[in-house]
């Protein structure tokens, strides 16, 4: 009879520990529904706004890429002139060498933009020393 008292007693307090993991079983599947719901709320918010977003024009990337101040934008708006002015020259290079254009254009017109791109050149390093900027390597803004 006490063998039977013993693993009666046994058997409770087994069956309390199975009924207390039961009810953190049923808090974390609880917990697990919530959290699966706000993710597929989520998610369907997320393709409605891809949707949505499809059916709008793309925006234009001079939109998008603006300085913080009217001088910076002054700033990458001359960086980005010198630089075309720097590759115009550079592909007037390569016009004379494969005989698509004679010397003497070549000269005239490097000379021009040559000037123009010397311009730049001293206005952009002139800003960027106002607005506190130092040269990167190579002189490069």
């Amino acid at each position: 009879m006490a063998g039977l008292e013993a693993q009666r007693a046994a058997m409770i307090n087994a069956m309390s520990g199975l009924q207390s993991e039961l009810g953190q079983l049923t808090q974390l599947s609880n917990l697990l529904s919530s959290n699966t719901n706000i993710l597929h709320e989520a998610l369907r918010k997320a393709d409605g706004v891809i949707e949505g977003s499809a059916s709008h024009a793309k925006p234009d990337i001079d939109e998008l890429l603006v300085a913080p101040t009217v001088v910076s934008n002054q700033l990458y708006n001359l960086v980005a002139e010198e630089r075309a002015l720097g590759d115009a020259i550079f592909m007037l290079g390569r016009a004379v060498e494969r005989g698509k254009i004679p010397p003497a254009v070549f000269a005239k017109t490097t000379r021009s933009l040559a000037r123009e791109w010397y311009l730049k050149k001293a206005l952009a390093r002139k800003i960027a020393q106002g607005m506190g900027m130092g040269l990167g390597p190579g002189g490069q803004y």
